[in-house]
């Protein structure tokens, strides 16, 4: 049920013509100039709003050489994932083989191309439970790292410093957890540059988001 809006007349949900029974004021162009005055003005407070997000997400990524260089040392452990990460000492010929985000890849690539060169398959990270782990690491990082820097996107705010580091800390300890699981057991494996490096740069992001929370935030 709607009204008329000159002399709030009830009109029927079924009513269809375009004037009022009772004052014959046309429904469709009554006070049309406020009308669409106000659509303007609603137009653009809601453009103003997503202008003021996106504005703030840039300042919060790239508004100065803090942001940069937070920015930079949260996608690095993609960087640091292809330095050696771990390393296995075959206890027989005291070979030792490096095992990266690169040793990976090129598991993938042979399992995709049927490689029968003896090289490391997928099938063979999937059963063993160390490779499994490091294969476990490697996904942890790159899921919660993603979630971390989303966070970071929003970095302006009374409330930002603290969803920062929320995500932040659940980041750096669900990858400690799991970056300890390839070292378990006798397999001759233990950690190596590239996870070092990895928690080296998580350090560094945590102590940023105060130095940038500071910054933005005063």
């Amino acid at each position: 049920m709607s009204n008329c809006p000159k002399c709030n007349e009830k009109l029927s949900p079924l009513y269809m013509k375009q004037n009022c029974p009772k004052c014959g004021t046309n429904l469709v162009y009554y006070d049309l100039d406020n009308r669409l005055q106000a659509d303007h003005e609603k137009a653009m407070r809601e453009q103003e709003a997503v202008d003021r997000v996106l504005n703030n997400i840039k300042v919060s990524a790239f508004g100065g050489k803090e942001q940069i260089t937070r920015f930079v040392l949260m996608f690095s452990p993609l960087l640091w994932m292809c330095l050696p990460m771990y390393s296995q000492l075959n206890t027989e010929t005291f070979e030792t083989t490096n095992i990266s985000l690169i040793t990976l890849i090129k598991s993938i690539i042979a399992t995709v191309g049927n490689d029968d060169s003896g090289a490391m398959t997928l099938d063979m990270w999937l059963s063993d439970k160390a490779y499994f782990g490091i294969l476990l690491l490697i996904a942890c990082i790159i899921i919660f790292s993603l979630a971390d820097i989303i966070s970071s996107l929003f970095s302006i705010g009374k409330n930002a410093l603290k969803r920062n580091m929320v995500f932040h800390i659940i980041n750096f300890v669900v990858v400690f957890g799991v970056s300890i699981l390839p070292i378990i057991g006798e397999n001759g494996i233990s950690s190596s540059i590239g996870v070092r490096f990895i928690f080296i740069s998580y350090l560094f992001v945590g102590l940023y988001h105060k130095i940038i929370d500071k910054k933005l935030n005063k």
